[in-house]
């Protein structure tokens, strides 16, 4: 079972530039820029920016919005990963 995660932001959102230093080293993220990807948004129901969908096996198994210190990221992949 693998996780993939979608990072859907813009590069007018302030929010997002920052999340994005904080991740910069992380690897296994899907970059999904609002602006120039219209469909993907849409299919994920995204109202706001930055957002991280979290996927499973292609089923979305966790949602956060706004900014998060790496240690959470960590930990919600963590999380997802002991409820296999």
């Amino acid at each position: 079972m693998s996780v993939e995660v979608l990072k859907f932001s813009a590069s007018w959102c302030g929010p997002c530039r920052v999340l994005a230093q904080t991740l910069k080293d992380v690897q296994g993220i899907t970059n999904i820029d609002i602006d120039k990807d219209r469909e993907t948004p849409a299919k994920y129901g995204i109202r706001s920016v930055p957002t991280l969908v979290f996927l499973k096996d292609g089923v979305e198994v966790h949602r956060r919005s706004g900014n998060i210190p790496l240690t959470t990221y960590n930990e919600i992949l963590e999380e997802i990963n002991i409820n296999k």
